[in-house]
């Protein structure tokens, strides 16, 4: 029987191969007529798209079937934790699944951007990013290795500005006090930052540049211990965001020497800006939060989860959050969001350059 299976598959083999020109011949005629004609070529490559997105197309649809996760770069307590909690419950609404924020800080927010960067591409695993993690620490650390491209852009959730915040012992109440304190007692205040490599280093890195003061810049592991420190008197100074910069000034627990924008915060007017002193004029470094998630993430699903992420941002109960804690919301595409990157990095590249901040 063995012996009979065996002749039969000699025989078959033997009438493929004697067959085999004849086919490849008759292959080649149809490849050449094909590229011979426009209009075939055209139908061939449509239908090759649309057998590309068939399948993230159908996956889109069920997407999503479990719990997502949301990671933040920096401890629980600060302002980009409180956007992204406020952002995650009602994300988890309109998507109908879970959304668990997960703090992962350290290294001024890159371990928390390589962790969503080396995660399936599946929109289950997003990145609650600002500007620090995602453009400038690739800029300003040699030593990291990713760039922001390594991140697809879903949608920014809001700005906000920063503000100089003293402790009530500092013997300056607004910035041109400041700088007069400063130029008598050079490199003996310090200032706090959220880590190196963020907005805030270099803010304050511009500023004493601009305004040509020395200080002793002391960098913390995120915002909520530099707020504790700062509260505490262990550090003179320090850069905070506007959300976490409200309640301690209208607690009279900190000290405002001006918001670090152009212009005054709608919601906050009472607040001056430090453009409004003698010396400085044209400082800015305005902050955004939005969400990211791995590169190659199919874009229906990047389309879905903005969609979802903008139906958020338009519910009256997220905006009041957001405005009250000191964020402007901004609703926007994917693409959008993608060229807010592309000119921050291009912007920072210069100034980083110029200041010397690179290591």
């Amino acid at each position: 029987m063995r012996c009979r299976l065996d002749v039969g598959r000699r025989e078959s083999r033997d009438f493929l191969f004697a067959r085999l020109p004849g086919v490849l011949m008759r292959l080649a005629a149809s490849c050449q007529a094909l590229l011979c004609s426009p209009i075939r070529l055209l139908h061939l490559a449509v239908l090759l798209c649309v057998l590309a997105i068939a399948p993230a197309a159908a996956y889109a649809q069920t997407y999503p079937d479990r719990p997502i996760r949301l990671v933040v770069p920096y401890p629980a307590g600060g302002a980009t934790d409180f956007g992204a909690r406020v952002v995650a419950k009602y994300l988890s609404q309109s998507l109908g699944q879970s959304v668990v924020v997960e703090n992962v800080s350290g290294a001024s927010g890159a371990i928390a951007a390589q962790k969503v960067i080396h995660a399936a591409a599946d929109g289950y695993t997003l990145l609650a990013g600002t500007i620090n993690e995602v453009v400038l620490v690739p800029i300003v650390n040699a030593s990291v290795s990713y760039k922001y491209q390594d991140l697809t852009p879903v949608g920014e959730i809001g700005t906000t500005s920063f503000v100089l915040m003293a402790n009530p012992k500092v013997a300056a109440s607004q910035i041109d006090e400041l700088l007069a304190l400063l130029r008598k007692n050079p490199g003996k205040i310090n200032v706090g930052i959220p880590g190196v490599g963020t907005l805030q280093h270099i803010a304050v890195a511009m500023l004493a540049n601009q305004a040509r003061v020395d200080w002793t810049v002391v960098p913390y592991k995120g915002a909520a211990p530099l707020n504790t420190d700062l509260l505490g008197g262990q550090v003179d100074l320090g850069v905070m965001t506007l959300p976490s910069a409200i309640q301690y000034i209208r607690d009279g627990k900190l000290k405002s020497l001006g918001l670090m924008s152009l212009q005054r915060d709608e919601d906050v007017k009472n607040l001056p800006t430090i453009n409004e002193g003698r010396e400085i004029k044209g400082f800015t470094t305005d902050a955004w939060l939005g969400l990211l998630a791995p590169a190659k993430t199919p874009a229906p699903i990047v389309q879905k989860i903005n969609a979802a992420l903008d139906k958020v941002l338009e519910m009256p109960e997220v905006r009041k959050s957001l405005v009250t804690a000191g964020f402007r919301p901004v609703a926007g595409t994917s693409a959008q969001f993608g060229q807010l990157l592309a000119r921050d990095d291009a912007r920072y590249r210069q100034v980083v350059a110029s200041v010397k901040l690179v290591h």
